[in-house]
């Protein structure tokens, strides 16, 4: 269980990722398409790279062949003609339907995306080499408006009863889920992240992961600091969980090199200790698959702060304890 809600992940930097939360009928990215998230009417796909996206093509089949509606497939701005496309190619290979339905969100929207199970999906502004994005699922709820507050239960029944709207909707951040990024999604909040020390400078200058265009949609500095992107973002740091790639968790990669690599380092943060403070829960996902379950657990309990660690909860399902190779034990 996870803030109240069922949980199952996997996730492995470059091999597979797929958070699963079977109560609210959703997951956040596929990978290989773990048999579980097959039940989830709900993807959110955060970027295309393989091990994130490579499931979708059993994901999509497995809910046909079994009589289960089309799924909703919710992606980054751009992408779903080519998802479409690639469905189509394999489905045309395999012979079998792929039914689903594809829609684009961008972190600008206003309206986010209604799912079938009420509740509200909305993304923000990540960084990484391919266009990405991450997710805030809220759900919806209604309080007494301030103006009637202290007023008798009777006189608010009686107002409610003549047509007055006497309460008003508002949204709680549930869970929430970066994906693939670096450092640089927290940029509309906290500023130019310029201090990010040495490293391999040809690397840094040449990686274009902050990208601002893909394929003709374009991702502006008036984009990122829109005020519901930036809300949205305020939103996931907030939400009851608040899930977190954290690929290199020791001194063994600089933050200039996770930088250019789109991934974040344990540095990252400490350097922004402020913005891992508000959730209730913060689940760090993404390790790379050079460390050992034991390994990550310590480094994290060494070097993060207190108040960052305990909320902390490392995903380390799939992560051997021994000195076997992680990969070898999938």
């Amino acid at each position: 269980m996870l803030a109240g809600h069922k949980y199952e992940a996997i996730s492995v930097g470059g091999f597979e990722t797929c958070h699963m939360f079977p109560s609210l009928k959703l997951c956040f990215d596929i990978g290989r398409c773990p048999q579980k998230a097959i039940a989830a009417n709900n993807l959110l796909l955060t970027h295309t790279h393989l091990d994130h996206v490579g499931g979708i093509f059993a994901y999509v089949a497995s809910r046909g062949m079994l009589g289960l509606e089309p799924p909703t497939v919710v992606v980054p701005p751009g992408t779903s003609t080519k998802i479409r496309a690639a469905m189509d190619a394999v489905s045309a290979l395999d012979g079998c339907q792929m039914e689903a339905t594809l829609v684009e969100l961008s972190p600008t929207s206003a309206e986010g995306v209604r799912l079938s199970n009420g509740l509200i999906v909305r993304a923000f502004f990540t960084s990484h080499p391919v266009v990405s994005q991450g997710y805030v699922v809220y759900r919806s709820k209604s309080k007494l408006k301030e103006e009637f507050r202290g007023l008798d239960q009777k006189d608010i029944a009686a107002r409610a009863r003549s047509g007055v709207k006497v309460n008003e909707a508002y949204e709680v951040p549930l869970v929430s889920f970066t994906g693939d990024t670096d450092v640089r999604f927290l940029q509309p909040i906290v500023g130019d992240i310029s201090d990010i020390g040495d490293g391999d400078e040809d690397d840094v200058a040449s990686h274009r992961h902050y990208r601002d265009d893909v394929d003709g949609e374009t991702a502006s500095p008036s984009d990122r600091h829109d005020t519901r992107a930036v809300q949205t973002l305020r939103d996931a740091l907030m939400a009851d969980a608040f899930l977190c790639e954290c690929t290199f968790v020791d001194d063994s990669v600089k933050r200039a090199d996770a930088l250019a690599f789109g991934h974040m380092t344990y540095q990252d943060i400490v350097a922004h200790r402020e913005c891992f403070t508000k959730c209730r829960h913060l689940v760090l996902t993404h390790f790379s698959a050079r460390y050992k379950a034991q390994e990550v657990r310590d480094a994290l309990q060494e070097r993060l702060p207190t108040d960052v660690w305990e909320r902390c909860i490392p995903l380390l399902r799939q992560f051997s304890e021994s000195s076997k190779d992680n990969a070898s034990s999938k």
